[in-house]
């Protein structure tokens, strides 16, 4: 995708509200936005059209349970056996659900931007990026200029 410009881009904002779609088509233009508000959406979007990249909340904690993805059962049993704090686990981490999903359907070359602060989890993003190489993320602190240099980093596969 080298090359690319902004304005010609496609990406794929996957969100639990409007927040994120609202910001960056108010403050950071060019992209031609969709918005997908699960997984399940994300993913079908995916399956139907090209996205130059995908712009992904972490907390998904706005959508009925049965829209999150990932093992409720398993995230009960490591969470002492507690099902509401197996729900909240599961929609506190979603974004890491959604690239895990990503990976398995095909989608692991995309250029993913979470929008999550992992400043003190370095090696935990680390980890994460050797499994999904195009993986970036932003804190929510951060200024249009600095998301329009991710994305323009993102749309020519040289997520940083």
């Amino acid at each position: 995708m080298s090359g690319k410009r902004l304005e010609d881009a496609t990406v794929l904002i996957v969100e639990d509200g409007d927040e994120y779609l609202d910001n960056l088509g108010r403050f950071v233009h060019g992209p031609h936005y969709l918005q997908a508000h699960n997984g399940a959406q994300a993913l079908g979007i995916l399956a139907e059209r090209a996205v130059d990249l995908l712009y992904l909340d972490m907390r998904f904690d706005r959508i009925p349970r049965a829209e999150l993805l990932g093992d409720h059962a398993q995230a009960t049993r490591e969470n002492n056996g507690d099902p509401e704090r197996g729900w909240r686990y599961l929609a506190n981490h979603q974004g890491l659900y959604v690239l895990a999903a990503l990976r398995q359907a095909g989608f692991a070359h995309l250029s993913v931007i979470v929008a999550y602060d992992f400043s003190r989890e370095l090696a935990r993003f680390e980890f994460l990026k050797q499994q999904s190489p195009g993986l970036d993320w932003v804190p929510d602190a951060v200024t249009p200029d600095e998301i329009r240099a991710r994305l323009l980093a993102g749309i020519a596969g040289r997520v940083a």
